[in-house]
């Protein structure tokens, strides 16, 4: 799937990520916001989830 088309699939939608301070759960919460996604981000760290 390419890019363009990820990101005209997540406008105007809403991604929960667990675990979102770091490893895996950053990498997926970071690529959601820029494929347009507005995301909630959960984490043991509210620091690192600035």
């Amino acid at each position: 799937m390419s890019e363009t088309t990820f990101s005209q699939h997540l406008s105007g939608k809403i991604a929960v990520v667990t675990g979102s301070t770091s490893g895996i759960g950053r990498a997926l919460a970071l690529a959601f916001a820029r494929a347009g996604a507005d995301v909630i981000v959960h984490g043991r760290r509210a620091d690192a989830a600035e």
